[in-house]
């Protein structure tokens, strides 16, 4: 349990982080700026989002939290899943301009949530 606090704090600067990078993508790919396609921005967020489920999964295994027995941590993953099927649209080369805003701006309210969660850990049911 030592090593709980550590990989907790790894966990959130790896989520940070990867906020941080889709919101860049984002505004780049909505004014119009290609060129992050073909530079260290289209493949650092991934080795990003690999070592933050990582560490998400050593506080599982570590820590006393069980996704079917905490509410708020389920439904965490399923807006994780929604959050990652949005930004995939939002984030994709072809598509209607309106499309990839709205989903954009869908992925970052499921982000507002899962940060909302992950600090907030309420009691939901």
């Amino acid at each position: 349990m030592e090593y709980y606090l550590p990989i907790k704090h790894m966990h959130m600067l790896f989520a940070y982080l990867s906020a941080l990078l889709f919101v860049a993508r984002v505004l780049m790919d909505q004014v119009g700026y290609q060129a992050w396609r073909k530079s260290v921005l289209s493949y650092i967020p991934h080795i990003n989002d690999s070592l933050l489920l990582t560490f998400a999964f050593l506080l599982v295994a570590l820590g006393p939290w069980n996704p079917f027995a905490h509410a708020w941590l389920g439904i965490k993953l399923l807006l994780l899943i929604g959050y990652i099927v949005a930004g995939l649209i939002a984030l994709r080369i072809s598509g209607q301009v309106p499309v990839k805003r709205i989903a954009a701006l869908l992925a970052l309210a499921q982000l507002v949530g899962i940060f909302y969660l992950a600090t907030a850990k309420p009691d939901i049911f």
